[in-house]
């Protein structure tokens, strides 16, 4: 998502409760009856404002999302390239594998194809509405598609670990293909509330989202099915995996402890900080914090979050060089037994 995609602040000096709602004005929303403590604070936090913050993220954003780009794009299409030839060359011993990997640096690369928009429809108004929206879904749609994609290869290799024989039913190329499927159709279903992000309020795309944004409707189903269950599965099978891999005590599989641990490390750091940056900014769209600089550390801390967890397009690199490398190791110790064979026959012949 991008660096201030569901920030959502209103204009300084704006209120953040009252700005989305069609034919609520300023006027309308500061005029409900307050005293004494509660007036102060509203007052304060009417007076808030963001302009240093989003100066700051300017300059971020700027640094951060152009060598993004540039590193994202290109190491993605080499991840496709890389990930094609294997299905071509040796389909379908690491077709399931392939075809996720191939999925998931989609899914980066529509990311890394948003960010030049993002970072102009940021600061100018777009060209129509619609165009904004599409913008935006593409976006979202990038980041959880990723979410779920990395969950769905933490859990196939588990089962490939755990359950081989069961794994074997479950890894043909048909039915990847067909779980991959599942994942754009869930990832496009769910950015239908994209639509109504802004309402009828005067807006810049991804800035300005409506109260309807941050309802516990919408806001607990994101946290929930987009980033709790995910995390809760590949933490499950990420650590089970890694344990009976080191119960065997065989270095050949060094490299997919490698696999495991890296895809969950990129998980953790890329998309953790940003849900607990969603969470502080509910509370303050609900009117649950509104000190004026918990309020501005806030919205610097998810718009920074959400700037850097970006760079999750480029860090999955490190899965595809260990998943790439664990493949070359299994081919080399297959060729290695195909030329053992060969020489046993031929003893056995010469004999």
């Amino acid at each position: 998502m991008g660096a201030s995609a569901l920030e959502g602040q209103a204009a300084p000096g704006r209120h953040p409760r009252a700005a989305p709602h069609a034919g609520r004005t300023h006027a309308d929303a500061s005029a409900r009856p307050t005293s004494g403590k509660n007036m102060s604070q509203h007052n304060a936090s009417r007076n808030c404002s963001f302009r240093d913050v989003d100066e700051l993220m300017q300059t971020v954003q700027m640094a951060v999302h152009i060598p993004t780009f540039l590193l994202g794009l290109l190491l993605n299409l080499l991840a496709i390239r890389g990930f094609s030839s294997f299905l071509k060359k040796r389909w379908p011993d690491y077709a399931a594998t392939s075809i996720y990997m191939i999925n998931l640096a989609v899914f980066d690369l529509l990311l890394v194809l948003s960010l030049p928009f993002k970072m102009a429809l940021s600061h100018v108004r777009p060209p129509s509405s619609a165009f904004c929206t599409l913008v935006e879904c593409l976006y979202f749609i990038s980041m959880y598609g990723s979410v779920f994609t990395i969950c769905c290869i933490s859990l196939d290799r588990f089962l490939a670990i755990r359950y081989p024989l069961l794994a074997s039913y479950l890894r043909s190329p048909t039915k990847t293909f067909g779980t991959c499927c599942i994942i754009w159709l869930l990832v496009w279903t769910g950015s239908i509330p994209v639509y109504s992000f802004h309402g009828k309020v005067e807006y810049r795309c991804f800035h300005n989202m409506s109260d309807g944004t941050w309802s516990a409707k919408v806001f607990f189903p994101l946290e929930v099915f987009g980033f709790l269950l995910p995390m809760g599965i590949m933490a499950f099978c990420s650590s089970i995996s890694i344990h009976i891999l080191l119960g065997l005590r065989d270095r050949r599989y060094r490299a997919c402890i490698w696999t495991i641990a890296a895809s969950l490390a990129v998980f953790v750091v890329s998309f953790l900080p940003v849900h607990l940056g969603f969470f502080l900014q509910f509370l303050v769209r609900n009117g649950f914090i509104m000190e004026c600089r918990a309020r501005q550390g806030i919205s610097l801390f998810l718009q920074l979050s959400m700037c850097f967890s970006n760079i999750n397009c480029c860090l999955d690199v490190f899965c595809y060089y260990f998943v790439i490398k664990e493949f070359r190791a299994d081919i080399v110790a297959r060729r290695l037994s195909r030329v053992q064979l060969v020489r046993q026959d031929t003893m056995i012949t010469r004999g």
